[in-house]
């Protein structure tokens, strides 16, 4: 935080823990691994939102606080997302315990998460731009992106194996698995590069700067994996998982869009689905 006198300091850094506080309980922990009971679970799901939008309403209507409405407004978006995607989840019914299980179950909770967030956005009189789906900078953006991909593929076989319970994997088995892995980490690219960085990365620059912003999303994206049980070192994950998420935010930075992330976010994903069906 350059260029700052020790008033403006606090009043960022406040403003940060804050954003990170309603990064977790928007996008949190309980939000991919709620409470278990069925009441709780929905009173969690339902009254997360909820208490977002009554904020945003009253920071709609505030000439003091009017100024922060629209980032209140992208956590009960994120939020809503969620639930949605919980609510529509239960009706579909889809079980995650084969190949084209686990494929189908993300790319439904892509969906189910993806429109409400650009819908809304649009509700409210935010573009496509504002959410950083749009070309950008296209060559860099392709050329970043599939290079991360091809990396992560590269390295999948002795990362599944080490990272994510991996057994007897071979470049001839995986062959067969592709069109599942690809839908798996297509969606689950496009969802979480969305709905964290996406969503928030131009809502919060303005208020604690433009590499506060990639942090503090980059910390509520990691912590909001806490509590995974498909990885057998959670210490190392946690750390590789922080550095990508601060690369992504960058990336998507650097290149005005969400592509180039995207791709390097599913070429990650790659090495868990790879770990996930070899257990199949």
């Amino acid at each position: 935080m350059e260029n700052m006198d020790r008033k403006e300091w606090v009043s960022r850094f406040g403003l940060f823990l804050l954003f990170l506080i309603c990064g977790l309980l928007a996008l949190g922990p309980l939000q991919w691994t709620p409470p278990q009971d069925p009441i709780n679970r929905a009173i969690y799901k339902i009254g997360i939102p909820l208490i977002f939008l009554i904020i945003t309403i009253f920071l709609y209507r505030s000439e003091r606080f009017n100024q922060y409405w629209q980032v209140l407004f992208a956590f009960f978006v994120g939020s809503f997302a969620f639930f949605i995607a919980w609510f529509g989840a239960y009706f579909l019914n889809i079980q995650p315990t084969t190949m084209d299980g686990f494929a189908l179950a993300k790319l439904s909770d892509a969906l189910l998460i993806i429109i409400p967030i650009i819908v809304l956005i649009r509700i409210a009189g935010g573009d496509m731009a504002s959410l950083y789906l749009k070309k950008g900078n296209l060559k860099l953006g392709l050329l970043i992106g599939l290079l991360g991909f091809v990396g992560f593929v590269a390295i999948s076989i002795d990362s599944a194996t080490d990272l994510f319970y991996g057994t007897d994997l071979n470049v001839w088995r995986i062959v067969s698995w592709t069109p599942w892995i690809l839908a798996f980490v297509l969606a689950n690219g496009a969802l979480e590069e969305l709905l964290y960085r996406g969503l928030f990365l131009k809502k919060l620059e303005p208020f604690i700067g433009y590499n506060s912003s990639n942090i503090v999303i980059a910390l509520f994206f990691t912590i909001a994996h806490l509590g995974v049980t498909y990885t057998s070192d959670s210490s190392t994950f946690f750390v590789i998982l922080l550095i990508l998420g601060l690369a992504w935010g960058y990336i998507i930075q650097r290149t005005d869009s969400l592509l180039a992330a995207i791709l390097f976010h599913a070429g990650a994903d790659v090495v868990l689905a790879i770990g996930l069906f070899s257990n199949l």
